[in-house]
């Protein structure tokens, strides 16, 4: 078990944390769309597969509101923000068919 936890922990950058989200992705969704919400405005939030940090996808470049694409590969993802105190939410578009 530790060597579980140790292994999860490396895979995501420093001052980045791993999120589950498998119970709430759909199987056999390849790519899904995050509706992203930061306040304050300016500050930027970025979401990545744990182990690839070159796969990064950043938003919200001085909106409050942004739309991701996502790969979801087994539903785990890392997530960092630029502001420490800054607050986030993410909303999974369940539709992936519907382009925006």
């Amino acid at each position: 078990m530790e060597k579980l936890l140790i292994a999860a922990v490396l895979a995501c950058q420093p001052g980045d944390r791993l999120v589950d989200w498998r119970s709430r992705i759909p199987r056999g969704l390849q790519v899904a769309d995050f509706v992203v919400t930061v306040s304050p405005f300016y500050s930027r939030f970025l979401i990545y597969k744990p182990g690839y940090p070159e796969s990064v996808q950043r938003c919200c470049n001085n909106k409050q509101t942004s739309v991701i694409r996502v790969p979801v590969g087994d539903g785990r993802f890392c997530i960092g923000q630029s502001q420490p105190q800054m607050k986030w939410t993410a909303r999974v578009l369940l539709r992936p068919d519907i382009e925006m």
